[in-house]
């Protein structure tokens, strides 16, 4: 078998077992392309060589404008900076293009670049309980051409308490530097009806100039196979460990 199609059957039994928690309290969940997604955008101001600088302000964002492709068609979610802020400011006032672009001049002319450090959140939320347990986020990453170190991707899993002003419980990711599966893990056996649990992905970097969008690249993640073939993938599974105990 080869190393694609075992890292498909695995991400695939990986969300077939998403419902089934095992006897030692752990599951994982894939890359869903069914569920519905959510965005969110904090945004920071950009320190001179281009790194983040002071908290500006946060929001919910639509998942396109975050520049989250999700292409049920080919089964396939794209990751790439964030473009739309620097777009809408070319029509927008002065004061859009002197925020959003390095403009020299006040916004009169528009800047080649962006100008702000986006931290860009495209998640799945629940309160499911039986997420609330060591918890795995799963998947495979097929193309990787993101321009590093100016943009960073990852796949995260958070904890909110929504009884104490949705203060961040647990935040855990880890970079994705090149295809290939990926996985981060949270524990989160401690929690309370009142967590709010997300997983998903980050992208972080300046705002940019969509004509530098090939420049820049994109993370490419495979979504999980459709439930009928989780389904027959499971039953061979299954199938596979009654032939062993049998043996």
């Amino acid at each position: 078998m080869n190393k694609s199609l075992l890292t498909a059957l695995t991400v695939a039994l990986a969300a077939v077992s998403c419902h089934i928690p095992t006897a030692s309290a752990q599951m994982t969940v894939g890359v869903d392309l069914d569920a519905t997604w959510q965005g969110y955008m904090n945004v920071f101001n950009a320190n001179p060589g281009g790194s983040r600088g002071a908290y500006s302000f946060g929001l919910g964002w639509g998942v396109s404008d975050l520049k989250t492709t999700i292409n049920t068609g080919d089964n396939t979610l794209t990751l790439q900076p964030n473009f739309n802020t620097y777009t809408d400011s070319l029509s927008g006032t002065n004061g859009d293009r002197a925020f959003w672009t390095n403009s020299t001049d006040g916004g009169v002319t528009v800047g080649p670049a962006g100008s702000k450090w986006m931290q860009a959140f495209s998640f799945i939320e629940s309160t499911d309980a039986a997420l609330k347990t060591n918890l795995t986020f799963a998947g495979d990453i097929s193309a990787f051409t993101l321009l590093s170190p100016n943009y960073t991707a990852a796949p995260f899993i958070m904890a909110f308490d929504a009884a104490n002003g949705y203060a961040t419980i647990v935040n855990s990711s880890t970079p994705i530097t090149s295809t290939g599966a990926f996985s981060v893990t949270a524990n989160l056996s401690a929690a309370t009806p009142d967590w709010v649990i997300q997983y998903g992905f980050l992208v972080e970097g300046i705002n940019a100039n969509p004509a530098d969008a090939g420049a820049f690249g994109s993370v490419v993640v495979q979504g999980v196979p459709e439930p009928s073939t989780y389904a027959m993938l499971a039953l061979g599974a299954a199938g596979l460990v009654r032939r062993r105990r049998r043996r």
